[in-house]
């Protein structure tokens, strides 16, 4: 399964062959991780081999991001996916900086989004990040998502308590806002 997102970049699922490739040392960049627990505890490379692996048997879709040149380039992904009440969460991670700033994660988040509603059947779609991620603040406002809460000083981010802000959208929200 590959979808096309544009003329230089498509998403297929994440494959035991990506942990051969930068995927592992997109972990060890601290400005990837930034806004995310990965760069916190450093893994072996069988931790990510372990992890692809755990894909297929977890509720959890993990699609490789990947340029026609460059190859892999970052992950999408739906996780947590509740099948009693058809919603999951987003998690977005582009490993390779040459791509930021593309418009690539509204990209793959909206073909994704796409899959979930239209194929998984999922009612509602939720995210959460740092107050402080503006990328990702307005990714999720593009994807058509709401502001729904604030967990406050939730996280401890570069020496400080940041705020954690709740994000989601509807099947019915995401088809009239963006599709």
């Amino acid at each position: 399964m590959i979808y096309s997102l544009n003329e230089a970049y498509f998403v297929r699922p994440l494959e035991e062959g990506d942990v051969h490739g930068s995927y592992p040392r997109w972990f060890q960049d601290q400005e990837v991780c930034r806004y995310n627990s990965h760069g916190k505890f450093f893994h072996p490379e069988d931790y990510f081999r372990d992890y692809v692996a755990a894909c297929a048997q977890e509720r959890r879709i993990v699609w490789a991001v990947c340029h026609r040149e460059d190859g892999h380039v970052g992950n999408v992904s739906l996780q947590d996916i509740a099948t009693i009440d058809h919603t999951a969460e987003f998690a977005i991670l582009l490993g390779d900086r040459r791509h930021w700033g593309k418009g690539l994660g509204f990209l793959a988040g909206r073909a994704l989004f796409t899959h979930g509603f239209d194929k998984l059947d999922l009612a509602r779609i939720h995210c959460s990040t740092a107050a402080t991620n503006l990328g990702m603040r307005k990714l999720a406002l593009r994807l058509g998502m709401t502001l729904e809460g604030t967990r406050r000083q939730h996280l401890f981010l570069e020496g400080s308590r940041v705020d954690v802000v709740e994000y989601g959208v509807l099947r019915e929200e995401f088809r009239e806002r963006v599709v």
